[in-house]
């Protein structure tokens, strides 16, 4: 007999007597900690013989059974039976728990025994979508005695809280798991916090595939009703290839896919792009006339270098690569369509080719492309030419005709509201948005929340006659500030059944390793508002709604109006608590990799892959750091890290602050949407980065820091954009996609030429509130196909680009130990900011009211 003692899902030390166990907890002042006594068994060997195991490991799943309605107790126990005979044979212990429709299975035992054993589980074919949600070693084991011990949860408990909360949180997890960046979901795989992971330096073959043209196919709209179908074609096709030939998707980008190898699947990578390719062609071959998938081109290009492997963010994340060897693969990719080759790849991806495929390769010259001083020697296979403007000739002369898509796009305004998905916050216009914390603050905000508040705000701060009563659940998870003591706990009970016995609320909540689980159900506006309050208590933080619905009856008689149940379930089967806890900290985790709009439309209750593919118009925002090639090629790998860690935090928190929605990280650069009538709002999240960045380098001006150098322009533009949900082959990417998209990172690029950190197009300008539009912007000689441009007026958002790169220059010389040159009298250079006082040639008579004089103001 051992006495285990256990603190926040960890096990912290054994003890042979309870006394000994007792004294410990007492001396080392740990009162949250737990004590659980059970009977080890000793490992054993294959042979059948006793030893010590030495390399112990506890690896926990989840996974969904493919026939749920065979998963009675009998059959259960029939699975535990034969699990038994065969554990026994190779010394592994653990449990295996049904909750319909999920198992959920702990089985430790040595490194060797448990790889045998989980590829067997994983490809029977009782389940599926088996994830691991805990993968890590262990100094004894906690089931010594149950090669496979089996409990369905009606064996339990009778209690109706432990199967709702399992089941509401295993679905939500398993449903997220698809969108989540291959990488990180290995290391959840591991057992590892993605998040917490410090970044991995590699060396590896870098590539971006790009749809040829797709910016035309959007543009055109006899083609946007299959728009989403092309782009879950293009994604499946090339999960396809890449995964197959050992490679990992990165991520796409509105008809780009970024993708990596390791520098020994050098020529499988090249093989996979070309098969890309002729997959391509081969379904353009067998469509139907009128299905845009006849349209269909990849373009290509690779570059081999070091980058790293890193978690980037905290309020949304991305798991991916960064690197200047990122930025140079998408300028090859670039200059693919300059030379009209369907797969361009560097001097650097050659020389790690096999001598065989070497010869057959011909060079394509030495070319400068854009932030790198040094041209770059690139090479193709000998091959017929991709001809773009053929492509784009082909597009838009297409007609669809009488071709029906599989996936249609429907607009989004023609839609019931009911039927809308939640692709837009809905905080109410004219109100303030609700602030959270600054930057890498501790409390998280979910999308949801958003909507709570709108609807607290819209039902009044207590229940009326005329209030929302729709009976609706909700479930929540969050982490305890401190450790919470049984007086804790029992405070925390008696305020809320006075409270809710008041509201007519039920629910339960439970208290599991530092982790408060909650379900409450009633009148929907008592709810929402006591979960508003709820969520500003002091004794929890990072508060995460897990779901939220409508329902027919409550789970939980009236007289329940808060039941805590952990004492009585985990009594019962104490193993359960392992499983609770590790599933809540993994679902908090994955949610910052999953688009927001495929969390709320999670949360109430919908299967995301039901998501429909809508067309509206939104505000476009595109940011990313000034002269970020030259600052990072002379830095380490962890100082880009440190970079754009520290720049896509601020990034998001403006953002969503604003009431924006983040589409995509991509290493420096940063994409967002706004409403359609949030242009204002867009403008204030451009202006709260760029003065953000600029605190930055104040606060590291007397240092040799490369974040005394950042800055950023941001481009914002109006435009149809396409929403949907891609992928089938095990990766899901919900998609934003639209002419718009790449149009706005053109408007970003003209910052460094006009002189102002924020530039908007005319759509954008027109959406503007008056003050903002005839006082706050000043026009620019620049305009973006056709699209006339302006500059948001104001001394604070001058952005000066040669004063940037003198100073990283000067801040790279004194790195080395150079002797910085000194800095010749800035040569006079055309201005092509325009004053208030004047105006642009050309320039509408509806911006006159700048072109008299009135001061130029920042307005938010």
């Amino acid at each position: 007999m051992y006495i285990l003692v256990w603190k926040r899902g960890q096990q912290i030390k054994t003890f042979h007597t309870l006394d000994e166990a007792a004294n410990f907890k007492a001396a080392s002042n740990i009162d949250e900690a737990q004590m659980f006594s059970i009977t080890v068994a000793p490992a054993i060997s294959a042979s059948g013989g006793s030893n010590e195991a030495t390399n112990l490991r506890r690896l926990m799943y989840l996974s969904k059974s493919t026939n749920p309605e065979e998963c009675n107790p009998q059959f259960l126990a029939e699975m535990a039976r034969v699990a038994t005979l065969r554990n026994r044979e190779i010394g592994v212990s653990g449990f295996l728990m049904y909750s319909s429709p999920f198992f959920f299975q702990v089985i430790e035992g040595t490194d060797e025994d448990l790889d045998f054993l989980f590829a067997k589980i994983s490809a029977d074919p009782r389940h599926e979508r088996c994830i691991v949600l805990a993968n890590g070693p262990c100094t004894g084991r906690m089931y010594g005695d149950w090669h496979m011990k089996d409990s369905h949860i009606d064996s339990i408990t009778t209690h109706p809280a432990m199967k709702t909360i399992l089941y509401q949180i295993a679905r939500s997890f398993s449903s997220m798991w698809s969108y989540l960046p291959k990488s990180a979901g290995n290391m959840l795989l591991l057992g590892k916090d993605p998040a917490a992971q410090p970044p991995e330096p590699m060396s590896v073959v870098v590539t971006f595939i790009y749809l040829v043209e797709f910016g035309s196919i959007l543009s055109n709209p006899n083609l946007t009703e299959q728009a989403a179908e092309v782009l879950s074609t293009f994604v499946d096709v090339c999960v396809k290839n890449v995964e197959g030939s050992g490679g990992n998707i990165a991520k796409f980008i509105t008809g780009i896919c970024m993708a990596y190898w390791p520098i020994n699947r050098t020529e499988d990578a090249l093989n996979a792009i070309q098969q890309i390719s002729e997959d391509l062609a081969q379904l353009r071959s067998q469509q139907a006339p009128g299905s845009a998938i006849s349209l269909m081109y990849s373009q290509a290009g690779v570059h081999y270098g070091r980058a790293m492997l890193c978690n980037a963010g905290s309020r949304k994340s991305d798991f991916t690569l960064l690197g200047d060897c990122i930025n140079t693969t998408s300028r090859i990719a670039t200059l693919a369509k300059k030379l009209k080759t369907p797969l361009l790849f560097s001097f650097e991806v050659r020389c790690l080719l096999g001598d065989e495929m070497r010869e057959e390769v011909e060079g394509a010259g030495m070319h400068q492309v854009k932030g790198r001083d040094k041209p770059v020697v690139v090479y193709q296979f000998p091959g017929p030419e991709l001809d773009v403007e053929m492509v784009r000739q082909k597009i838009e002369h297409f007609t669809p005709g009488r071709f029906r898509c599989q996936m249609p796009v429907v607009e989004y305004e023609s839609l019931p509201i009911s039927q809308r998905p939640p692709i837009f916050d809905d905080t109410p216009k004219g109100k303030p948005r609700p602030r959270t914390p600054g930057y890498g603050g501790r409390q998280r905000s979910d999308s949801l929340v958003d909507r709570l508040i709108m609807i607290a705000k819209l039902a009044g701060p207590s229940i009326s006659a005329t209030g929302d009563s729709t009976l609706t659940t909700l479930t929540y998870i969050s982490q305890a500030t401190r450790p919470m003591s049984r007086l804790d706990l029992s405070a925390i009970m008696r305020t809320a059944t006075r409270r809710n016995a008041q509201l007519s609320i039920t629910g339960t909540l439970l208290y599991v390793n530092g982790l408060f689980v909650q379900t409450l159900e009633g009148p929907k506006d008592a709810m929402v508002n006591l979960y508003l309050k709820i969520r500003q208590d002091p004794r929890h933080t990072d508060v995460v709604t897990v779901h939220m619905a409508p329902i027919q009856e409550r789970a939980y008689p009236a007289e329940w109006t808060l039941t805590s149940a952990t004492e009585e379930m985990l009594a019962t089967f104490p193993p359960l608590q392992d499983v609770l806890s590790q599933l809540a900290k993994s679902f908090t985790s994955l949610e910052t990799y999953v688009p927001s709009t495929v969390v709320r439309y999670l949360t109430a209750g919908n299967n995301p892959r039901n998501l429909m593919p809508v067309s509206c118009g939104v505000v476009m925002l595109a940011t990313d750091i000034c002269s970020f090639t030259s600052l990072t090629e002379k830095s380490s790998l962890t100082e880009v890290w440190m970079i754009c860690n520290t720049f896509i935090d601020a990034c998001t928190s403006a953002i969503c602050q604003e009431g924006g929605e983040v589409i995509k990280l991509i290493g420096d650069c940063v994409t967002a949407y706004f409403p359609g009538n949030g242009a204002d709002s867009a403008v204030a999240a451009a202006q709260e980065l760029f003065t953000f960045c600029r605190q930055l380098r104040e606060a590291f001006v007397d240092v040799l820091d490369v974040r005394g150098c950042v800055s950023c322009g941001v481009g914002l533009d109006y435009g149809q954009v396409v929403m949907a949900q891609c992928g089938s082959l095990g990766l899901t990417e919900y998609v934003v996609a639209g002419a718009v998209s790449a149009r706005v990172m053109e408007v970003e690029s003209i910052t460094r030429e006009v002189g102002y950190a924020i530039v908007i197009t005319e759509p954008v300008a027109d959406r503007l509130s008056p003050q903002l539009r005839d006082h706050g912007i000043i026009p620019t000689p620049q305009a973006i196909e056709g699209l006339p441009c302006y500059g948001i007026a104001g001394e604070e958002f001058e952005l000066d680009v040669d004063s940037i790169k003198r100073g990283i220059k000067a801040l790279h010389a004194a790195r080395s130990g150079e002797k910085p040159l000194a800095l010749e009298p800035e040569e006079a250079k055309q201005d092509y900011r325009v004053s208030p006082g004047r105006m642009r040639h050309g320039d509408s008579g509806r911006r006159s009211n700048s072109a008299q004089g009135k001061r130029s103001t920042q307005v938010r």
